[in-house]
C-alpha cells in the first residue's frame, strides 16, 4: 500500500483506574499520545501497561494489538487525523498482521471519543 504515514494506526494502551480495565488510544502513527491529554481525554488517571497486562486484557501480544477484536471491549479514544482517509492500516494480532479498514468502521465497533490527545511530531 502506498500512503502516508498518518494512515498507519496504532494501538497505545493504558490502564484505566478501575481494575483490570484498558484505555486504548488510537493514533495516528504520525502522532505522539501526550500522556497528560490522554489523561483529560479518558477522564482519569491513567497508568502504565505492562506487556503482561496488556496481553491479559486485549488478547494480543504488544506489536500486534489491533484495534478492534480485544477480549472485552475497552474504552477507546481516537485521533480524528484518521478521519481524511479512506483506508488506514493497523495490527492485526500479530506484528506481521495488517489489517486495512475504514476509519469509520473503527468508530462503528467502539464508539470511541475523538478527542485531542495527541502531540504532533516532525518526521522530516
Amino acid at each position: 500500500m502506498n500512503g502516508e504515514i498518518n494512515q498507519i494506526t496504532t494501538s497505545i494502551i493504558f490502564r484505566s483506574e478501575v481494575p483490570g480495565q484498558v484505555i486504548l488510544f488510537i493514533p495516528a502513527a504520525g502522532n505522539r499520545v501526550n500522556p497528560s491529554k490522554a489523561a483529560v481525554a479518558a477522564g482519569e488517571r491513567l497508568g502504565r501497561a505492562d506487556a503482561t497486562f496488556v496481553g491479559t486484557q486485549t488478547g494480543f501480544a504488544i506489536g500486534g494489538v489491533a484495534p478492534v477484536g480485544h477480549l472485552s471491549a475497552p474504552k477507546a479514544v481516537f485521533d480524528s487525523a484518521l478521519l481524511k482517509f479512506d483506508v488506514v492500516c493497523a495490527a492485526a494480532g500479530t506484528r506481521y498482521q495488517i489489517l486495512a479498514i475504514h476509519p469509520q468502521e473503527i468508530r462503528k465497533i467502539f464508539y470511541p471519543q475523538v478527542s485531542g490527545f495527541i502531540q504532533y511530531i516532525n518526521l522530516m
